[in-house]
């Protein structure tokens, strides 16, 4: 497991939409089978994905069968893997050229030799104007060697996936630490990686959690941010200043953010010191804003 910091900024942060619109809709196969045969859990991430460093992979939740196996997705080659308890490969599927009914046939059909009932796996249904459109939704294929910039492409998985992989090392460490942690998920809906902190008492009536994570870009930044986010949201006047050129959102939620575009391109050491610090000294502000009297 390589647990080295992954220098980001490589690709401007603004030129990942397309990569990251393939990867959302790439992880889709492993929400559907999650959410179709996986033991249902009471806050749902029997339908999330996690980022598994060894295999670096993203990976959904385990399913009972007569062969027990889970779905990942190898990102960067954007190849659809049926894995066994072992780690060890049942069967892949390179989607390149395939259609999101190509691949939906092909895990059905994958899964059915498997034991499960692989008819009740379908597609989830999001709200209309909170999932992003892409043309793969109405039948084009995931993009392949008719591409003469699919090396391009690859480049720009790798660097949303070095994203992930440097934020799933720094949430476990704060899941490690931290009593009442959320272990790490990636939520199939907005694909960001998040973890939830809860925090004893209420305030204004509500339970006080932390949500920390980040988000590979979406309707509030077309670029990967970081966030920290206290619930209840605080008033968005006279919010505490941030440091490390992180920034308060304070449209339709509120929370700590650094986007990726104000991460420093001095050395990984730098970029990891940076957002480790936002992380850290953004908890610490989001806590006493929520102890502090409304």
């Amino acid at each position: 497991m390589d647990t080295s910091w992954h220098i980001t900024g490589k690709i401007k942060p603004h030129d990942l939409t397309e990569c990251r619109l393939q990867l959302h809709y790439a992880i889709q196969f492993i929400a559907a089978t999650g959410t179709a045969l996986a033991e249902p859990l009471s806050d749902y991430s029997h339908a999330s994905l996690d980022w598994n460093p060894d295999l670096a992979v993203f990976m959904g939740a385990p399913i009972r069968a007569t062969k027990p196996f889970r779905v990942a997705l190898e990102p960067i080659h954007l190849t659809s893997i049926l894995l066994d308890k072992k780690g060890e490969t049942i069967a892949s599927l390179a989607l390149a050229q395939k259609t999101l009914v190509d691949g939906m046939s092909w895990h059905q059909g994958e899964i059915s030799k498997l034991g499960a009932d692989a008819s009740k796996i379908e597609f989830l249904s999001y709200p209309p104007d909170d999932f992003p459109d892409h043309p793969l939704a109405d039948g084009d294929v995931f993009p392949g060697k008719r591409y003469a910039d699919e090396s391009k492409a690859e480049a720009g998985r790798q660097e949303l996936t070095n994203y992930y992989a440097n934020t799933h090392r720094l949430l476990q460490e704060l899941v490690d630490a931290t009593e009442d942690a959320s272990p790490i998920h990636i939520w199939p809906h907005h694909f960001d990686m998040a973890i939830l902190i809860s925090l004893s008492g209420k305030k204004d009536g509500e339970l006080m959690t932390i949500g920390i994570g980040m988000s590979p870009g979406d309707v509030s930044y077309n670029e990967p941010y970081w966030y920290v986010s206290p619930y209840p949201y605080p008033s968005p006047e006279n919010l505490p200043s941030l440091a490390g050129h992180a920034l308060w959102h304070t449209e339709d939620w509120v929370g700590a953010v650094l986007t990726a575009s104000k991460l420093t391109q001095d050395s990984a050491e730098a970029q990891e010191k940076q957002v480790r610090g936002f992380l850290q000294s953004a908890l610490e502000v989001s806590k006493a804003l929520l102890v502090e009297p409304s």
